[in-house]
């Protein structure tokens, strides 16, 4: 089971990528856990997840396929 990561804004500065595919994993807790693994810098920002361009609040179960985004806060004008 394939997941596409796409990291915006900090995130994307900090891990130094604007996306990964991650394999085999069950849902985004899993998911958030391994990236902040691979990342750590990342755990100090508040970031938002969303999963097929709907913002999450809970531990959702992922298919294959599914993209996953960390969002951290935006600021626009």
């Amino acid at each position: 089971m394939k997941i596409n990561v796409l990291f915006f804004g900090v995130i994307s500065d900090k891990t130094g990528l604007s996306s990964k595919i991650y394999e085999n994993f069950k849902n985004i807790n899993e998911l958030k856990l391994q990236i902040e693994s691979d990342y750590p810098t990342i755990k100090k920002f508040s970031y938002q997840i969303s999963v097929n361009k709907e913002l999450c609040d809970n531990n959702i179960i992922l298919k294959n396929n599914d993209e996953v985004a960390l969002l951290p806060p935006f600021a626009g004008g």
